[in-house]
């Protein structure tokens, strides 16, 4: 009897249709994953600068001529540095007080011959601030001429400089060789000096460019000042 019940009541209730409401399913919360980005100081830290090299540079002497280094020394030199400094009169004076020097043949050693300078002195602030200096070559295969001078103190003579290369001296084609000396063609630091002596030495040069051969040293004939005499 019981069971019959039980069974009319289901059928009664699936007649009424009466449902049991379905249960929902909870979704999961997502879970984020965070990732933390160390910074290394190896990826902050700056690339080290190139190091830069500096190029050094050190002074180049003058050989004083002689007749071994004559063959490989450079014979033409570079323009002589520009003057800068304002030089004033401090007198002046004509060319009849010039002392022109002739020079020994003797000096020439058979390479040149009639050597002479316009003045036995030159001045940077006074006068005269050029002279005209003239030789003759005595040998024909000199067809070209340099000159070289270097400056000795006076009156002690304790501090001869190095040879400076003045360079070329004109020529007439004919033998014959000019070159006009300023004081400023001197060397900066040698003009500074308020007396010294001027040596000379003349170089005969043949076609090919070789040396001939050279004067003697041409010493103490000529004076420099750097003011009034």
């Amino acid at each position: 009897m019981k069971k019959a019940l039980t069974l009319t009541l289901a059928l009664l209730l699936t007649a009424c249709g009466v449902v049991q409401p379905a249960v929902q399913e909870v979704q999961p919360t997502p879970i984020v994953q965070t990732v933390v980005v160390v910074a290394t100081a190896e990826a902050t830290q700056p690339a080290p600068p190139t190091a830069i090299s500096l190029p050094t540079q050190g002074p180049t002497n003058t050989a004083v001529p002689t007749a071994t280094t004559a063959a490989t020394e450079t014979l033409i030199p570079t323009s002589a540095p520009a003057a800068t400094e304002i030089v004033p009169t401090l007198s002046s004076s004509s060319n009849t007080d010039l002392k022109p020097v002739n020079v020994s043949n003797d000096l020439g050693k058979g390479v040149f011959k009639d050597i002479t300078f316009s003045s036995d002195l030159l001045t940077l602030q006074c006068f005269p601030r050029e002279m005209t200096i003239t030789i003759t070559a005595n040998l024909p295969d000199v067809v070209d001429a340099i000159m070289y001078y270097r400056m000795v103190d006076n009156p002690d003579a304790l501090y001869p400089s190095e040879w400076k290369n003045l360079g070329e001296m004109v020529s007439d084609k004919q033998g014959h060789f000019t070159f006009v000396l300023e004081a400023l063609d001197l060397h900066p630091d040698l003009r500074v000096l308020e007396k010294a002596w001027i040596d000379f030495q003349f170089i005969g040069i043949n076609k090919g460019g070789g040396v001939v051969d050279r004067t003697q040293k041409i010493e103490r004939l000529v004076t420099y000042y750097k003011a009034c005499p």
